[in-house]
């Protein structure tokens, strides 16, 4: 098995949470650095004030780039002229043209540059992905995705606080991204609506988005950070011609009692899942697909780059690479384009 030298630029609450602690599952990789001006907690490896000392002093073969969406074309870009392979999180960068200049120079550098997209690889996602176009299932036709998010000071702090495309751009390009991996194909339209009740600037907190997708198949999203109720991280419901299948990140544990509403017969549940779960129904009846563990992000992200790295191996292309995820980061620019110009944008 190789290994490979891992470096890390930003050592914000990206690396903290999702990233250290997956790559410390994974026998391939060899953490050699990172680069932070203001990290101030100690690691277990050198920490550089500057990507271009951590570039020259460690000579990784990937570097993460874990820092706001605004330094990831600067910080991807001297990373794939160093000779490095690039796993950058999303949006890779804020517009179309600085992906395209990404893309680009990784082929001309012969290495790649991956997104990383994990909710692709959340064992109730890739669950549900399996099941779809099975007997018990039969086709996708509409897909429902509904967050509500409650904010808080320590939720919009730093630079995502102050981004007028924070909410879809920052957190939507998952749930755009999933529903081309559901539908395994591309839409033809997309209309967005994105309405500032009481807010002139800021932060768009409220995203209502619909993608056309051929056949007359839809997916709907709600965005939701205006609520000042429940926090509901992330449902998803996909409908299919013969059964249903509802998603949530977010754990819990439960146990519900009580009546069928349209039977009358009397139930008892009991649940457990403490990063969250995937259940298919018809009508009442359920069984579970997949659940999660408490550190669903983590796991999911250690699944994506174990992948990655195996197709270096192979000299395959990786899942979540930069030419598939344009797409994603196209669906998000054609939102906020429908929803400025308060007309149905064609697809990309």
């Amino acid at each position: 098995m190789k290994r490979y030298r891992f470096a890390i630029v930003g050592l914000g609450a990206a690396a903290r949470e999702i990233h250290l602690p997956a790559y410390r599952g994974l026998a391939q990789v060899e953490l050699v650095g990172a680069a932070d001006p203001v990290a101030r907690e100690r690691f277990p490896f050198p920490v550089f004030e500057t990507a271009a000392e951590l570039l020259a002093q460690t000579r990784p073969d990937v570097v993460a780039v874990l820092t706001p969406p605004a330094s990831h074309f600067e910080i991807a870009r001297m990373a794939l002229e160093a000779g490095c392979h690039v796993l950058c999180e999303k949006p890779v960068t804020p517009t179309l043209e600085e992906a395209d200049a990404l893309a680009a120079l990784a082929r001309k550098a012969e290495r790649r540059l991956v997104v990383n997209q994990e909710y692709r690889f959340m064992r109730i996602h890739q669950a549900a992905k399996a099941a779809l176009g099975g007997p018990a299932f039969g086709d996708l036709v509409f897909l429902s995705a509904e967050q509500t998010f409650f904010t808080t000071a320590s939720s919009e702090a730093g630079w995502r606080g102050r981004d007028p495309e924070r909410t879809a751009k920052e957190f939507g390009i998952h749930i755009l991204d999933l529903c081309r991996f559901f539908f395994e194909d591309e839409p033809v339209a997309v209309s967005a609506r994105m309405p500032r009740p009481g807010q002139d600037t800021g932060p768009d907190r409220l995203d209502l988005i619909r993608l056309d997708f051929p056949g007359d198949r839809v997916a709907q999203i709600t965005l939701d950070r205006l609520t000042r109720g429940r926090h509901r991280y992330l449902a998803l419901r996909l409908d299919g011609t013969r059964a249903c299948i509802e998603t949530e990140i977010g754990g819990a544990a439960s146990v519900r009692a009580g009546l069928r509403a349209r039977t009358r017969r009397p139930f008892l549940e009991v649940d457990f899942a403490l990063g969250g779960q995937a259940r298919m129904y018809t009508g009442e009846r359920f069984h579970k697909l997949a659940a999660e563990p408490r550190n669903v992000f983590a796991r999911a992200t250690q699944r994506l780059c174990s992948a990655f790295l195996d197709a270096l191996d192979r000299g395959t292309v990786p899942p979540c690479s930069i030419e598939d995820n344009r797409k994603s980061l196209a669906l998000v620019r054609a939102a906020y384009e429908s929803a400025a110009r308060g007309a149905i944008a064609r697809a990309p």
